[in-house]
């Protein structure tokens, strides 16, 4: 027998009852369960819709918030504005906690460990390191420093609305440049970086009362190191106000803020010794035993025309996008949210009622106007706070002992959790298309299966502002196209069969 024949046709049979089988199998199964019948057939489908965010019968409300947390965060600000947009008049002024240099080998020296060479005062001069100017960077502002009637209380917590009574007035007036830089100079690069402002306390010749005062606690300081307490007995604290309308300046936490006390000590009848002591504010290491300080910040708007005045005083109160040219505004800072409610999302919850509902991607989509950041930039993300439409009230929920907003949370966390916040992000396509996007599926999901934290929200506030220590703080704002704010839904419907 011809052995290369004989394998042909051994191979051929094989194949053919191979087929057959395939076919009988196939012929006896529905074309669904393979998952290749006709569209309609299947029981499962798949769509995508739009639902737009309105609030009642208009398309978005800006409302104002107060007490708003401002203890140690990312900057504080000072300075007076006069808003654009709404006609409010913003005035923010800081209050810092004065502290000694401490103790350790980081620690100056203080003037009286020269006592036997007569430490002499030269000059007291404040740093203040910034980042950020709104307003005028160009024209010169006039600062004054206070001290405080009562130092910073650990155990409050301080707020925009927190105030602390001024004492003695330190320096008024003081005539401070934004504009000061300093090239430095690396192999052939240049680059040049921008100064902290100079207040100048004291001067040689020119010493005030406080200063006096301040240099001879120095110097009599029995120990090594000065204590906060015995700080306390001649300065308990910076009261920082701004007198120039225009301008505001957010101050960050940099190691080169501070209070430089310069003195010399007499080395011999004829060689002196310059030395400097340092006395801080502000945080800039984020550290538990860091001076604490806060921003009190008044955004009145008594005196603003319509229709934003009606806001004053009154956090139950909002103004609808159709009385305000389309628009909505969200604000760090002075507190100005953009409120919206999407029935979409009730009406997801009513479907998934009928049946079983998988939402496969859900995005919110939040139109940023163009050309809106002429007095104040666009934050560069925003959070969505889970509110009741009546009062204008965040939502609540227990996490173990302690009481925490309900915010939109990211991907992948159950609900509910804290601490991890959905960012929904600018993106910046051109000069007239920049909008905030994020994700937000697994949320619609527990939203139509009836498994939040708590009561499903009437509301939705927008905000860029997180409550909570060593977030931001600044004064960006987001002016919102209300009327194309939408939740763009991708979702499937499993049917019975």
């Amino acid at each position: 027998m011809n052995w290369p024949t004989r394998l042909t046709f051994l191979r051929t049979s094989a194949a053919l009852l191979l087929t057959s089988a395939l076919f009988s199998l196939g012929s006896c199964e529905d074309t669904n369960e393979l998952g290749i019948g006709l569209p309609g057939t299947a029981p499962i489908s798949t769509a995508y819709e739009d639902f737009p965010a309105t609030v009642s019968a208009i398309q978005g409300s800006t409302i104002l918030q107060d007490s708003l947390f401002t203890t140690q965060k990312s900057h504080f600000i000072v300075g007076k504005l006069r808003d654009g947009n709404t006609g409010g008049q913003l005035e923010a002024r800081a209050f810092l906690e004065i502290a000694a240099t401490g103790s350790g080998s980081t620690a100056d020296t203080l003037p009286s460990q020269f006592a036997a060479q007569t430490p002499v005062l030269d000059s007291i001069t404040m740093f203040a390191a910034f980042d950020r100017v709104y307003g005028s960077a160009t024209t010169p502002v006039q600062l004054s420093v206070y001290d405080l009637q009562q130092p910073l209380d650990d155990f409050t917590t301080y707020s925009s609305s927190s105030s602390i009574p001024f004492g003695q007035p330190i320096v008024l007036n003081v005539p401070v440049s934004l504009n000061r830089t300093i090239r430095n100079k690396r192999n052939t690069l240049d680059s040049i970086q921008g100064l902290p402002i100079r207040i100048p306390i004291s001067k040689a010749g020119a010493h005030t009362p406080f200063a006096v005062r301040l240099f001879d606690k120095l110097k009599t300081t029995p120990g090594v190191f000065l204590t906060d307490r015995d700080l306390q007995t001649v300065w308990k604290g910076i009261g920082l106000v701004s007198n120039t309308t225009g301008t505001a300046i957010a101050f960050n936490r940099s190691a080169v803020s501070g209070v430089n006390v310069f003195y010399h000590i007499n080395v011999t009848p004829t060689v002196t010794k310059k030395k400097i002591y340092r006395l801080l504010f502000g945080d800039p290491f984020q550290q538990a035993t860091a001076p604490r300080y806060f921003t009190n910040i008044n955004y009145d708007l008594s005196a603003a025309p319509l229709p934003f005045n009606v806001l004053q005083g009154s956090g139950a109160a909002q103004v609808p996008a159709s009385s305000s040219g389309g628009t909505v505004y969200t604000q760090d800072g002075v507190g100005l949210v953009a409120k919206i409610i999407i029935p979409g999302l009730d009406t997801l919850r009513n479907r998934q009622a009928k049946r079983n509902l998988i939402i496969n991607r859900a995005e919110l989509i939040i139109p940023l106007r163009p050309y809106s950041t002429a007095q104040f930039a666009a934050p560069s993300q925003l959070y969505l706070y889970e509110a009741n439409n009546a009062n204008n009230r965040v939502l609540k929920y227990t996490s173990g002992v302690n009481t925490v907003d309900r915010l939109v949370q990211n991907e992948g966390y159950l609900v509910p959790t804290t601490g991890q916040e959905a960012a929904f992000r600018l993106t910046e396509v051109s000069a007239t298309n920049k909008y905030y996007s994020g994700l937000m599926t697994g949320y619609v999901q527990a939203y139509a299966k009836n498994q939040l934290s708590g009561p499903a929200p009437s509301a939705f506030l927008v905000s860029p502002t997180l409550r909570r220590p060593s977030s931001p703080l600044t004064l960006d704002r987001a002016a919102i196209d209300a009327q194309n704010i939408k939740l763009r839904v991708y979702y499937s419907n499993a049917t019975a069969r």
